[in-house]
C-alpha cells in the first residue's frame, strides 16, 4: 500500500502544484489585464488630450484668422468710408467757385502765393477766374503776366522764370490736408469691438 499512498501523495502534490500554477497564472493574467487596461486608459487619455489640444489649437487658429479677416474688413470699410468722405469734399470744392465768398478765397490764395514766391512773374488761373484774377492784380498792385491755363476748382499758381512754382489751389490744399484728415477721420470712427 505504500505504493498506492505514494501515488496518491504524488497526485495530490501534482493537483496542488497544478492549482498553485493555475492560481499564479490567473493572478498573472489578472495583473497583465489590469496593466493593459490601465495602459489603454492612459493611451486613451493621452489621445483625447492630444485631440483636445489639437482642437484648441485649431480653434485658436480659426479665431485668429477670423480676427484678421474682421480687422481687414473693418480697415476696408474704413478706407471706403474715407474715400467717400474725400469724394464728397471734392464735390463740395467743385462748387466753391460759385459761392459768394469765392472772391475773398481767391484773393487770400493769391496773397499767400505771393508771400511764398515774391518774385513770381506769372499768375496762372482757371479760365473761369481770369476776369476776377485780373481785377485782383489791379487791386493788389501786382504786375504779373496772367495766364488763364490752369485747370482747377479754384485757386492760383504762381511761377518764376527759374521753374519755381507756388501752387495754391483747393485741390492742392486738400491733398496737403489729407494725412491729417485721415487721422481725424479715424478718430471720429466708433471704436472697434474687441
Amino acid at each position: 500500500m505504500a505504493l498506492a499512498d505514494l501515488l496518491t501523495g504524488l497526485k495530490d502534490e501534482a493537483a496542488a502544484e497544478e492549482a498553485r500554477l493555475d492560481a499564479e497564472t490567473r493572478a498573472e493574467v489578472a495583473r497583465i489585464d489590469a496593466a493593459a487596461r490601465a495602459e489603454a486608459r492612459q493611451v486613451r487619455a493621452q489621445s483625447l488630450q492630444a485631440v483636445d489640444d489639437e482642437l484648441r489649437r485649431e480653434a485658436e487658429a480659426r479665431r485668429a484668422r477670423s480676427r484678421l479677416a474682421a480687422a481687414a474688413a473693418v480697415r476696408a470699410a474704413h478706407e471706403e468710408a474715407f474715400d467717400e468722405f474725400l469724394a464728397e469734399v471734392r464735390r463740395r470744392l467743385e462748387s466753391v467757385r460759385g459761392g459768394a465768398r469765392y472772391p475773398a478765397v481767391l484773393r487770400a490764395l493769391l496773397q499767400e502765393s505771393v508771400t511764398a514766391l515774391p518774385r513770381a512773374a506769372v499768375l496762372r488761373v482757371d479760365p473761369r477766374d481770369a476776369r476776377m484774377a485780373a481785377d485782383l492784380l489791379g487791386e493788389l498792385g501786382l504786375e504779373l503776366k496772367l495766364e488763364p491755363t490752369l485747370e482747377t476748382a479754384g485757386g492760383v499758381e504762381l511761377a518764376r522764370g527759374d521753374d519755381r512754382v507756388a501752387r495754391n489751389t483747393v485741390e492742392e490744399r486738400l491733398a496737403n490736408a489729407e494725412p491729417e484728415l485721415r487721422v481725424l477721420f479715424g478718430r471720429a470712427q466708433p471704436p472697434e469691438a474687441a
